[in-house]
Protein backbone atom coordinates (compact mmCIF):
# COMPACT_ATOMS: atom_id res chain seq x y z
CA UNK A 1 0.00 0.00 0.00
CA UNK A 2 3.05 2.44 0.22
CA UNK A 3 4.41 1.45 -3.36
CA UNK A 4 2.43 4.74 -4.43
CA UNK A 5 3.29 7.20 -2.26
CA UNK A 6 6.86 5.95 -2.13
CA UNK A 7 7.07 6.03 -6.44
CA UNK A 8 5.40 9.35 -6.45
CA UNK A 9 8.01 11.01 -4.34
CA UNK A 10 10.66 9.28 -5.72
CA UNK A 11 9.97 11.07 -8.85
CA UNK A 12 9.06 14.31 -7.37
CA UNK A 13 12.66 13.97 -6.01
CA UNK A 14 14.50 13.35 -9.12
CA UNK A 15 12.41 16.37 -10.77
CA UNK A 16 12.58 18.99 -8.16
CA UNK A 17 16.07 17.54 -6.84
CA UNK A 18 14.93 18.25 -3.32
CA UNK A 19 15.74 15.81 -0.27
CA UNK A 20 12.20 13.34 0.13
CA UNK A 21 11.81 11.74 4.20
CA UNK A 22 8.97 8.81 3.88
CA UNK A 23 7.97 8.28 7.73
CA UNK A 24 6.84 4.56 8.18
CA UNK A 25 5.36 3.32 11.12
CA UNK A 26 5.87 -0.91 12.03
CA UNK A 27 4.98 -3.00 14.21
CA UNK A 28 6.47 -6.49 15.51
CA UNK A 29 3.81 -9.09 15.57
CA UNK A 30 5.75 -11.57 16.54
CA UNK A 31 8.35 -11.26 19.68
CA UNK A 32 12.37 -11.52 19.03
CA UNK A 33 12.52 -15.63 19.19
CA UNK A 34 10.53 -18.42 19.06
CA UNK A 35 10.23 -18.72 23.17
CA UNK A 36 9.62 -14.75 22.94
CA UNK A 37 6.14 -13.56 24.03
CA UNK A 38 6.05 -9.85 23.71
CA UNK A 39 2.45 -9.58 25.94
CA UNK A 40 4.10 -10.41 28.71
CA UNK A 41 5.60 -6.48 28.64
CA UNK A 42 2.93 -5.03 26.33
CA UNK A 43 -0.76 -6.68 27.16
CA UNK A 44 -2.83 -3.97 25.82
CA UNK A 45 -0.99 -3.46 22.77
CA UNK A 46 -0.37 -7.16 21.48
CA UNK A 47 -4.04 -7.39 22.66
CA UNK A 48 -4.62 -5.25 19.45
CA UNK A 49 -1.84 -6.32 17.23
CA UNK A 50 -3.30 -10.07 17.44
CA UNK A 51 -6.87 -9.16 16.30
CA UNK A 52 -5.54 -7.14 13.16
CA UNK A 53 -5.89 -9.29 10.24
CA UNK A 54 -2.34 -9.93 8.59
CA UNK A 55 -1.61 -7.60 5.50
CA UNK A 56 -1.41 -11.18 3.26
CA UNK A 57 -4.74 -11.81 4.66
CA UNK A 58 -6.52 -8.43 4.14
CA UNK A 59 -4.81 -8.27 0.48
CA UNK A 60 -6.25 -11.95 -0.57
CA UNK A 61 -9.84 -10.67 1.25
CA UNK A 62 -9.94 -7.39 -0.83
CA UNK A 63 -8.80 -9.43 -4.13
CA UNK A 64 -12.12 -12.01 -3.31
CA UNK A 65 -14.18 -9.42 -2.67
CA UNK A 66 -13.45 -7.71 -6.26
CA UNK A 67 -14.18 -10.91 -7.64
CA UNK A 68 -10.36 -10.92 -8.98
CA UNK A 69 -9.55 -14.15 -6.91
CA UNK A 70 -12.24 -17.19 -6.04
CA UNK A 71 -11.46 -19.07 -1.90
CA UNK A 72 -10.57 -21.76 -3.82
CA UNK A 73 -8.18 -20.53 -6.19
CA UNK A 74 -6.66 -18.77 -2.87
CA UNK A 75 -6.62 -22.09 -0.63
CA UNK A 76 -4.81 -23.68 -3.60
CA UNK A 77 -2.05 -20.95 -4.13
CA UNK A 78 -1.49 -21.28 -0.12
CA UNK A 79 -0.66 -24.83 -0.52
CA UNK A 80 1.47 -24.51 -3.47
CA UNK A 81 3.61 -22.10 -1.58
CA UNK A 82 3.75 -23.90 1.81
CA UNK A 83 4.50 -27.14 -0.01
CA UNK A 84 7.25 -25.58 -2.02
CA UNK A 85 8.64 -23.60 1.53
CA UNK A 86 8.99 -27.17 3.03
CA UNK A 87 10.52 -28.81 -0.05
CA UNK A 88 13.23 -26.03 0.15
CA UNK A 89 13.79 -26.54 3.79
CA UNK A 90 14.57 -30.31 3.24
CA UNK A 91 16.81 -29.58 0.61
CA UNK A 92 18.52 -26.92 2.65
CA UNK A 93 19.91 -30.00 4.80
CA UNK A 94 21.93 -31.28 1.53
CA UNK A 95 22.78 -28.27 0.37
CA UNK A 96 26.21 -27.06 -1.06
CA UNK A 97 26.36 -23.22 -1.57
CA UNK A 98 28.05 -21.83 -4.81
CA UNK A 99 29.88 -18.69 -5.33
CA UNK A 100 26.95 -15.81 -4.86
CA UNK A 101 26.17 -14.08 -8.33
CA UNK A 102 28.26 -10.47 -8.01
CA UNK A 103 28.39 -7.18 -10.18
CA UNK A 104 30.23 -6.32 -13.47
CA UNK A 105 33.71 -6.67 -13.14
CA UNK A 106 34.66 -9.14 -10.30
CA UNK A 107 35.36 -11.91 -12.96
CA UNK A 108 38.29 -10.68 -13.64
CA UNK A 109 39.82 -11.05 -9.89
CA UNK A 110 40.14 -13.69 -7.96
CA UNK A 111 40.53 -14.77 -4.63
CA UNK A 112 43.76 -15.20 -2.80
CA UNK A 113 44.54 -18.37 -1.08
CA UNK A 114 48.41 -17.52 -0.61
CA UNK A 115 50.03 -14.93 0.99
CA UNK A 116 51.21 -12.85 -2.16
CA UNK A 117 54.74 -10.85 -3.07
CA UNK A 118 54.52 -7.59 -3.52
CA UNK A 119 54.73 -5.99 -7.03
CA UNK A 120 56.07 -2.95 -8.40
CA UNK A 121 53.26 -0.34 -8.13
CA UNK A 122 55.52 2.74 -8.88
CA UNK A 123 55.33 4.85 -12.19
CA UNK A 124 57.65 6.88 -14.82
CA UNK A 125 59.08 10.06 -12.57
CA UNK A 126 58.02 12.34 -15.51
CA UNK A 127 54.22 11.53 -15.55
CA UNK A 128 54.20 11.85 -11.53
CA UNK A 129 55.72 15.28 -12.13
CA UNK A 130 52.98 15.83 -14.91
CA UNK A 131 50.26 14.64 -12.61
CA UNK A 132 51.72 16.49 -9.71
CA UNK A 133 51.31 20.25 -11.96
CA UNK A 134 48.18 18.86 -13.05
CA UNK A 135 46.53 18.47 -9.36
CA UNK A 136 47.12 22.42 -8.80
CA UNK A 137 46.46 23.63 -12.01
CA UNK A 138 43.22 25.43 -12.34
CA UNK A 139 41.08 27.73 -15.06
CA UNK A 140 41.42 31.08 -15.01
CA UNK A 141 37.41 31.25 -14.39
CA UNK A 142 38.04 29.81 -10.73
CA UNK A 143 39.38 32.75 -8.29
CA UNK A 144 41.63 30.65 -6.22
CA UNK A 145 41.84 31.38 -2.29
CA UNK A 146 45.23 33.19 -1.64
CA UNK A 147 46.32 30.92 1.42
CA UNK A 148 45.86 27.97 -0.66
CA UNK A 149 48.04 29.49 -3.46
CA UNK A 150 50.27 30.40 -0.92
CA UNK A 151 50.62 27.43 1.14
CA UNK A 152 49.69 24.86 -0.86
CA UNK A 153 50.20 25.41 -5.09
CA UNK A 154 53.18 27.36 -4.72
CA UNK A 155 55.35 24.18 -2.11
CA UNK A 156 54.13 21.61 -3.75
CA UNK A 157 54.93 22.65 -7.47
CA UNK A 158 58.57 23.74 -5.89
CA UNK A 159 58.89 20.32 -4.32
CA UNK A 160 57.99 18.50 -7.75
CA UNK A 161 60.77 20.72 -9.53
CA UNK A 162 63.21 19.83 -7.00
CA UNK A 163 61.72 16.03 -7.20
CA UNK A 164 62.47 15.57 -3.15
CA UNK A 165 60.65 16.65 0.27
CA UNK A 166 56.99 15.53 -1.82
CA UNK A 167 54.87 15.77 1.38
CA UNK A 168 51.66 13.20 2.21
CA UNK A 169 48.82 15.15 0.30
CA UNK A 170 51.35 15.49 -2.82
CA UNK A 171 51.94 11.53 -2.65
CA UNK A 172 48.33 10.85 -2.48
CA UNK A 173 46.84 12.89 -5.39
CA UNK A 174 50.30 11.45 -7.34
CA UNK A 175 48.11 7.89 -6.29
CA UNK A 176 45.56 9.29 -7.66
CA UNK A 177 46.41 11.09 -10.73
CA UNK A 178 48.10 7.49 -12.17
CA UNK A 179 45.57 5.92 -11.45
CA UNK A 180 42.69 7.99 -13.28
CA UNK A 181 45.54 7.91 -15.98
CA UNK A 182 45.11 4.19 -16.30
CA UNK A 183 41.06 4.14 -16.34
CA UNK A 184 40.77 3.27 -12.85
CA UNK A 185 37.67 5.79 -10.56
CA UNK A 186 38.33 7.04 -7.40
CA UNK A 187 36.02 8.49 -4.83
CA UNK A 188 37.12 9.57 -1.98
CA UNK A 189 33.89 10.57 0.90
CA UNK A 190 34.03 12.08 4.34
CA UNK A 191 33.75 14.85 6.06
CA UNK A 192 35.32 17.75 4.31
CA UNK A 193 37.90 15.41 2.74
CA UNK A 194 37.73 17.88 -0.54
CA UNK A 195 40.32 20.04 1.55
CA UNK A 196 41.15 17.68 4.43
CA UNK A 197 40.64 17.38 8.01
CA UNK A 198 44.17 19.42 8.23
CA UNK A 199 44.31 21.60 5.64
CA UNK A 200 46.29 19.83 3.68
CA UNK A 201 44.84 17.57 0.72
CA UNK A 202 42.20 20.50 -1.29
CA UNK A 203 41.64 17.77 -4.25
CA UNK A 204 38.48 20.50 -4.75
CA UNK A 205 39.18 24.06 -5.45
CA UNK A 206 35.99 26.46 -4.84
CA UNK A 207 35.77 29.50 -6.51
CA UNK A 208 35.88 32.31 -3.64
CA UNK A 209 33.63 34.43 -5.71
CA UNK A 210 31.36 32.27 -7.87
CA UNK A 211 31.94 29.26 -5.08
CA UNK A 212 32.06 27.25 -8.49
CA UNK A 213 34.21 23.59 -7.82
CA UNK A 214 37.05 23.15 -9.62
CA UNK A 215 38.68 18.92 -9.36
CA UNK A 216 41.75 19.79 -11.19
CA UNK A 217 42.48 15.87 -11.53
CA UNK A 218 39.22 15.36 -13.42
CA UNK A 219 40.61 18.22 -16.24
CA UNK A 220 43.74 15.68 -17.14
CA UNK A 221 44.13 15.08 -20.58
CA UNK A 222 44.37 11.78 -22.54
CA UNK A 223 47.80 10.86 -23.97
CA UNK A 224 45.35 9.40 -27.02
CA UNK A 225 42.02 9.01 -28.14
CA UNK A 226 42.17 5.16 -26.64
CA UNK A 227 43.36 6.34 -23.25
CA UNK A 228 40.12 6.25 -21.11
CA UNK A 229 40.77 8.18 -18.42
CA UNK A 230 38.80 7.78 -14.62
CA UNK A 231 37.13 9.99 -13.11
CA UNK A 232 37.57 11.31 -8.82
CA UNK A 233 34.69 11.78 -7.16
CA UNK A 234 34.79 14.04 -3.95
CA UNK A 235 32.32 13.86 -1.10
CA UNK A 236 31.81 15.90 1.28
CA UNK A 237 29.54 13.36 3.50
CA UNK A 238 27.88 14.56 7.04
CA UNK A 239 28.69 13.26 10.37
CA UNK A 240 26.42 10.22 10.01
CA UNK A 241 29.57 7.71 10.02
CA UNK A 242 27.23 4.55 10.15
CA UNK A 243 25.14 5.31 7.02
CA UNK A 244 28.48 6.87 5.00
CA UNK A 245 30.70 3.85 5.81
CA UNK A 246 27.75 1.50 4.81
CA UNK A 247 27.26 3.17 1.39
CA UNK A 248 31.21 3.49 0.84
CA UNK A 249 31.10 -0.24 1.46
CA UNK A 250 28.78 -0.68 -0.98
CA UNK A 251 30.46 1.17 -3.53
CA UNK A 252 33.57 -0.86 -3.12
CA UNK A 253 31.17 -4.08 -3.30
CA UNK A 254 29.04 -2.80 -6.83
CA UNK A 255 32.57 -1.83 -8.15
CA UNK A 256 35.99 -3.44 -7.41
CA UNK A 257 37.82 -1.40 -9.92
CA UNK A 258 36.73 2.20 -8.48
CA UNK A 259 39.17 3.01 -5.61
CA UNK A 260 36.46 3.88 -2.93
CA UNK A 261 37.88 5.79 0.03
CA UNK A 262 36.05 6.43 3.18
CA UNK A 263 37.98 9.23 5.37
CA UNK A 264 37.21 9.51 9.07
CA UNK A 265 37.48 13.07 10.55
CA UNK A 266 39.27 11.82 13.27
CA UNK A 267 40.42 8.61 13.46
CA UNK A 268 38.13 7.61 16.59
CA UNK A 269 35.22 8.66 14.87
CA UNK A 270 35.20 5.21 13.07
CA UNK A 271 32.78 4.48 16.34
CA UNK A 272 29.81 5.31 15.04
CA UNK A 273 29.91 3.34 12.07
CA UNK A 274 31.15 0.04 14.48
CA UNK A 275 28.50 -2.40 12.91
CA UNK A 276 29.43 -1.83 9.59
CA UNK A 277 33.12 -2.79 10.18
CA UNK A 278 31.90 -6.12 12.26
CA UNK A 279 29.04 -7.13 10.14
CA UNK A 280 30.23 -6.39 6.58
CA UNK A 281 33.60 -5.01 5.79
CA UNK A 282 35.81 -7.25 7.63
CA UNK A 283 33.54 -10.27 7.75
CA UNK A 284 31.85 -10.28 4.25
CA UNK A 285 34.35 -12.39 2.63
CA UNK A 286 34.06 -15.20 5.20
CA UNK A 287 29.84 -15.27 5.98
CA UNK A 288 29.48 -14.51 1.99
CA UNK A 289 32.41 -14.87 -0.07
CA UNK A 290 31.94 -11.54 -1.16
CA UNK A 291 35.14 -9.35 -1.35
CA UNK A 292 35.45 -5.73 -0.78
CA UNK A 293 38.21 -3.70 -1.22
CA UNK A 294 36.77 -0.35 0.72
CA UNK A 295 39.76 2.19 1.95
CA UNK A 296 39.45 3.64 5.43
CA UNK A 297 41.69 6.67 5.94
CA UNK A 298 41.71 6.70 9.70
CA UNK A 299 43.68 9.86 11.61
CA UNK A 300 45.54 8.15 14.78
CA UNK A 301 48.57 9.41 16.67
CA UNK A 302 48.92 11.20 20.11
CA UNK A 303 49.78 15.20 19.62
CA UNK A 304 47.60 16.84 22.57
CA UNK A 305 44.44 16.86 20.48
CA UNK A 306 43.10 14.89 23.49
CA UNK A 307 41.35 11.07 24.46
CA UNK A 308 38.58 11.93 21.64
CA UNK A 309 41.05 12.62 18.84
CA UNK A 310 43.89 10.54 19.08
CA UNK A 311 43.36 7.20 18.44
CA UNK A 312 41.86 5.07 15.98
CA UNK A 313 41.76 2.26 17.80
CA UNK A 314 44.45 0.09 16.16
CA UNK A 315 43.94 -2.55 18.43
CA UNK A 316 40.13 -3.25 17.58
CA UNK A 317 40.64 -3.48 14.22
CA UNK A 318 43.76 -6.24 14.36
CA UNK A 319 41.61 -8.22 16.82
CA UNK A 320 39.46 -8.06 14.35
CA UNK A 321 42.02 -9.74 12.28
CA UNK A 322 42.10 -13.36 11.61
CA UNK A 323 46.01 -13.61 11.10
CA UNK A 324 47.08 -16.81 13.15
CA UNK A 325 49.40 -15.80 15.92
CA UNK A 326 51.92 -18.64 15.53
CA UNK A 327 51.99 -18.25 11.65
CA UNK A 328 50.97 -21.82 10.95
CA UNK A 329 49.31 -20.92 7.16
CA UNK A 330 49.68 -18.56 4.33
CA UNK A 331 46.45 -18.34 4.02
CA UNK A 332 45.42 -14.40 3.44
CA UNK A 333 43.74 -12.52 6.63
CA UNK A 334 40.56 -10.79 5.92
CA UNK A 335 41.95 -7.14 6.68
CA UNK A 336 45.15 -5.50 5.94
CA UNK A 337 45.76 -2.78 8.56
CA UNK A 338 48.78 -0.19 7.87
CA UNK A 339 50.25 2.07 9.99
CA UNK A 340 52.92 4.11 7.11
CA UNK A 341 55.25 6.43 8.02
CA UNK A 342 56.21 8.14 4.30
CA UNK A 343 54.36 9.48 1.72
CA UNK A 344 56.14 7.01 -0.68
CA UNK A 345 54.94 4.34 1.36
CA UNK A 346 50.85 5.56 1.07
CA UNK A 347 51.37 6.37 -2.71
CA UNK A 348 52.43 2.75 -2.98
CA UNK A 349 49.71 1.26 -0.89
CA UNK A 350 46.81 3.05 -2.69
CA UNK A 351 47.90 1.78 -5.90
CA UNK A 352 48.54 -1.45 -5.05
CA UNK A 353 44.80 -1.76 -3.39
CA UNK A 354 43.52 -1.73 -7.36
CA UNK A 355 46.39 -3.05 -9.45
CA UNK A 356 46.23 -6.56 -7.09
CA UNK A 357 43.87 -9.23 -8.69
CA UNK A 358 41.92 -9.52 -5.72
CA UNK A 359 40.57 -7.50 -2.88
CA UNK A 360 40.47 -6.88 0.62
CA UNK A 361 39.57 -3.94 3.05
CA UNK A 362 42.48 -1.97 3.88
CA UNK A 363 42.64 0.29 7.01
CA UNK A 364 45.45 3.17 7.36
CA UNK A 365 46.18 4.56 10.32
CA UNK A 366 46.61 7.96 9.00
CA UNK A 367 49.10 10.93 9.52
CA UNK A 368 48.04 14.06 11.29
CA UNK A 369 51.67 15.88 12.05
CA UNK A 370 53.16 13.47 9.93
CA UNK A 371 51.45 15.50 7.15
CA UNK A 372 54.21 18.59 7.29
CA UNK A 373 56.88 16.88 9.08
CA UNK A 374 60.08 18.08 7.58
CA UNK A 375 61.46 14.35 8.09
CA UNK A 376 58.47 12.95 7.02
CA UNK A 377 59.04 13.28 3.30
CA UNK A 378 59.52 11.31 0.21
CA UNK A 379 61.51 11.72 -2.65
CA UNK A 380 60.19 11.68 -6.53
CA UNK A 381 62.09 8.30 -7.46
CA UNK A 382 60.49 6.51 -4.23
CA UNK A 383 57.77 6.04 -6.38
CA UNK A 384 59.42 5.42 -9.74
CA UNK A 385 59.21 2.23 -11.72
CA UNK A 386 60.30 -0.74 -9.91
CA UNK A 387 59.44 0.53 -6.40
CA UNK A 388 56.86 -0.92 -4.10
CA UNK A 389 55.27 -1.44 -0.71
CA UNK A 390 57.48 -2.44 2.21
CA UNK A 391 55.80 -3.95 4.96
CA UNK A 392 58.88 -3.29 6.91
CA UNK A 393 61.40 -0.74 6.81
CA UNK A 394 64.61 -1.23 8.10
CA UNK A 395 67.18 1.61 10.04
CA UNK A 396 68.50 3.26 7.38
CA UNK A 397 70.87 5.37 9.47
CA UNK A 398 72.64 2.08 11.18
CA UNK A 399 76.24 1.96 9.41
CA UNK A 400 77.56 -1.66 11.06
CA UNK A 401 74.31 -4.63 12.42
CA UNK A 402 76.90 -6.17 13.64
CA UNK A 403 77.50 -2.98 16.17
CA UNK A 404 74.46 -3.07 17.26
CA UNK A 405 73.02 -4.24 20.62
CA UNK A 406 69.30 -3.24 21.05
CA UNK A 407 66.72 -3.13 18.29
CA UNK A 408 64.03 -1.01 18.71
CA UNK A 409 60.47 -2.21 17.22
CA UNK A 410 57.61 0.45 16.39
CA UNK A 411 54.86 1.13 14.24
CA UNK A 412 53.99 4.75 13.14
CA UNK A 413 54.76 8.29 13.69
CA UNK A 414 56.95 7.75 16.84
CA UNK A 415 59.46 6.18 14.82
CA UNK A 416 60.71 10.15 14.14
CA UNK A 417 60.19 10.85 18.04
CA UNK A 418 62.74 8.04 18.43
CA UNK A 419 65.24 8.63 15.35
CA UNK A 420 65.95 12.23 16.62
CA UNK A 421 66.91 10.81 20.10
CA UNK A 422 69.14 8.37 18.40
CA UNK A 423 70.94 10.55 16.33
CA UNK A 424 71.93 13.11 19.62
CA UNK A 425 72.41 10.10 21.76
CA UNK A 426 76.41 9.29 22.10
CA UNK A 427 75.21 5.76 22.02
CA UNK A 428 73.01 6.26 19.28
CA UNK A 429 74.74 3.69 16.70
CA UNK A 430 74.55 1.17 19.18
CA UNK A 431 70.40 1.23 18.07
CA UNK A 432 68.42 0.22 15.12
CA UNK A 433 64.65 1.18 14.97
CA UNK A 434 62.76 -1.02 12.88
CA UNK A 435 59.35 -0.04 11.60
CA UNK A 436 56.61 -1.91 10.89
CA UNK A 437 54.68 -0.53 8.40
CA UNK A 438 51.79 -3.35 8.00
CA UNK A 439 50.46 -4.72 10.69
CA UNK A 440 47.58 -7.65 9.27
CA UNK A 441 48.55 -9.57 7.50
CA UNK A 442 51.90 -9.52 9.95
CA UNK A 443 55.14 -9.58 7.88
CA UNK A 444 56.75 -12.51 9.64
CA UNK A 445 59.43 -13.54 7.07
CA UNK A 446 60.08 -9.71 5.55
CA UNK A 447 60.72 -8.78 9.71
CA UNK A 448 62.64 -11.98 10.82
CA UNK A 449 65.13 -11.18 7.54
CA UNK A 450 65.77 -7.42 8.94
CA UNK A 451 65.85 -8.51 12.57
CA UNK A 452 68.80 -11.67 11.85
CA UNK A 453 70.59 -9.21 10.45
CA UNK A 454 71.52 -7.70 14.15
CA UNK A 455 73.32 -10.44 15.42
CA UNK A 456 74.76 -9.16 17.81
CA UNK A 457 71.73 -7.82 19.10
CA UNK A 458 70.55 -9.12 22.71
CA UNK A 459 67.80 -6.46 23.67
CA UNK A 460 64.63 -6.36 21.28
CA UNK A 461 61.76 -3.58 22.50
CA UNK A 462 58.89 -3.16 21.34
CA UNK A 463 58.23 0.67 21.79
CA UNK A 464 54.76 2.36 21.32
CA UNK A 465 53.19 5.72 22.27
CA UNK A 466 49.50 4.08 22.75
CA UNK A 467 48.89 2.60 26.02
CA UNK A 468 49.65 -1.31 26.67
CA UNK A 469 46.39 -2.42 26.57
CA UNK A 470 45.84 -0.46 22.90
CA UNK A 471 48.10 0.09 19.85
CA UNK A 472 49.40 -3.16 17.97
CA UNK A 473 51.74 -4.11 20.94
CA UNK A 474 48.71 -6.93 22.13
CA UNK A 475 48.76 -8.36 18.44
CA UNK A 476 52.33 -8.15 17.55
CA UNK A 477 54.01 -9.33 20.75
CA UNK A 478 53.59 -12.98 20.69
CA UNK A 479 54.03 -12.70 17.10
CA UNK A 480 57.42 -11.51 17.49
CA UNK A 481 58.33 -13.10 20.55
CA UNK A 482 57.91 -16.53 17.98
CA UNK A 483 61.01 -15.22 15.73
CA UNK A 484 63.36 -13.87 18.12
CA UNK A 485 66.25 -15.96 18.85
CA UNK A 486 66.12 -18.28 22.18
CA UNK A 487 66.63 -17.29 25.57
CA UNK A 488 65.72 -13.67 23.96
CA UNK A 489 62.25 -11.72 24.97
CA UNK A 490 60.41 -8.98 24.01
CA UNK A 491 60.28 -5.51 26.00
CA UNK A 492 57.54 -3.48 26.61
CA UNK A 493 58.45 0.44 26.63
CA UNK A 494 55.24 2.77 26.25
CA UNK A 495 52.15 4.07 28.42
CA UNK A 496 50.90 2.14 31.28
CA UNK A 497 47.26 0.98 30.68
CA UNK A 498 44.25 3.60 30.90
CA UNK A 499 41.19 3.14 30.29
CA UNK A 500 40.65 5.89 28.02
CA UNK A 501 42.98 6.07 24.87
CA UNK A 502 45.34 9.25 26.14
CA UNK A 503 45.15 11.65 29.12
CA UNK A 504 43.13 15.03 28.39
CA UNK A 505 45.54 17.13 29.83
CA UNK A 506 48.04 18.36 27.22
CA UNK A 507 51.00 18.42 30.09
CA UNK A 508 50.67 15.49 31.43
CA UNK A 509 50.07 13.99 27.89
CA UNK A 510 53.57 15.51 26.77
CA UNK A 511 55.13 14.46 30.35
CA UNK A 512 54.59 10.83 29.33
CA UNK A 513 55.69 10.62 25.84
CA UNK A 514 59.38 12.38 27.06
CA UNK A 515 58.98 9.95 29.78
CA UNK A 516 58.91 6.77 27.40
CA UNK A 517 61.04 7.93 24.90
CA UNK A 518 63.58 8.31 27.44
CA UNK A 519 63.13 5.38 28.60
CA UNK A 520 63.81 3.45 25.30
CA UNK A 521 67.25 4.34 25.34
CA UNK A 522 68.08 3.75 29.20
CA UNK A 523 70.72 1.09 29.75
CA UNK A 524 72.56 1.65 27.04
CA UNK A 525 75.81 1.73 28.40
CA UNK A 526 75.77 -1.60 29.90
CA UNK A 527 74.70 -3.10 26.80
CA UNK A 528 77.76 -1.34 24.71
CA UNK A 529 80.40 -2.42 27.61
CA UNK A 530 78.97 -6.23 27.27
CA UNK A 531 79.52 -5.56 23.41
CA UNK A 532 83.36 -4.56 23.98
CA UNK A 533 83.74 -7.52 26.89
CA UNK A 534 82.79 -9.71 24.16
CA UNK A 535 84.74 -8.50 21.13
CA UNK A 536 87.66 -8.48 23.50
CA UNK A 537 87.27 -12.19 24.51
CA UNK A 538 87.11 -12.99 20.98
CA UNK A 539 90.26 -11.31 19.82
CA UNK A 540 91.93 -12.52 22.84
CA UNK A 541 90.76 -16.22 22.18
CA UNK A 542 92.08 -16.08 18.66
CA UNK A 543 95.39 -14.43 19.82
CA UNK A 544 95.78 -17.34 21.82
CA UNK A 545 94.31 -20.11 19.12
CA UNK A 546 91.57 -21.03 21.52
CA UNK A 547 87.69 -22.45 21.16
CA UNK A 548 85.06 -19.83 20.36
CA UNK A 549 83.89 -19.52 24.48
CA UNK A 550 80.19 -20.55 24.85
CA UNK A 551 78.75 -17.17 24.85
CA UNK A 552 80.03 -15.87 21.37
CA UNK A 553 78.33 -19.61 19.83
CA UNK A 554 75.22 -18.65 20.87
CA UNK A 555 75.21 -15.10 19.85
CA UNK A 556 76.67 -16.13 16.55
CA UNK A 557 74.33 -18.91 16.03
CA UNK A 558 71.09 -18.67 17.74
CA UNK A 559 69.34 -16.68 14.85
CA UNK A 560 69.46 -20.40 12.84
CA UNK A 561 66.77 -21.91 15.71
CA UNK A 562 64.48 -20.31 13.43
CA UNK A 563 63.79 -22.57 10.41
CA UNK A 564 60.48 -21.49 9.89
CA UNK A 565 61.64 -17.63 8.92
CA UNK A 566 65.20 -18.26 7.94
CA UNK A 567 64.11 -20.64 5.04
CA UNK A 568 62.41 -17.65 3.40
CA UNK A 569 64.19 -14.99 4.67
CA UNK A 570 66.37 -15.04 1.57
CA UNK A 571 63.47 -14.38 -0.92
CA UNK A 572 62.70 -10.89 0.61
Amino acid sequence: MAIIPKNLLVQREQQLLIDVVIDVWTFRKRGHNELDEPSFTQPAMYKRINSRKSIPAMYEGKLIESGELTREKADKVRKQWLESLNIAFADSFSCNPVDPTRPPGWSKLGAPHEYPTEEATGVNTNELSNIGVKSVTTSESVTVHPRIERFHIKPRLKKLQEGAGLDWATAEALAFGSLLAEGYNVRLSGQDVGRGTFSQRHAMLVCQETEKVYVPLNHMDADSQEQRMGKLEVVNSNLCEGAVVGFEYGVSVEDPFTLAIWEAQFGDFYNNSQTMFDGYIVSGETKWGQQNGLVLLLPHGFDGGGPDHSSCRLERHLQLSNDPVDGHTDAMPNIYVTYPTTPAQFFHLLRRQVKRNFRKPLIVAAPKTMLRLASATSALNEMSPGTCFKPVLDDPTTRDPHSVKRVMVVSGKLYYDLAKLKNENPLGEHVAIVRVEELTPFPRRELFHVLSRYDNATDFVWVQEEPRNAGAYAFAAPRIKSMLPQHTTLRYVGRSEHAATCSGVETQQAAEHVQLTTEAFDGLRGLVADLVIDSIATQHEKQHDKPASVISASVSHRWASRAVYAAHSSDH
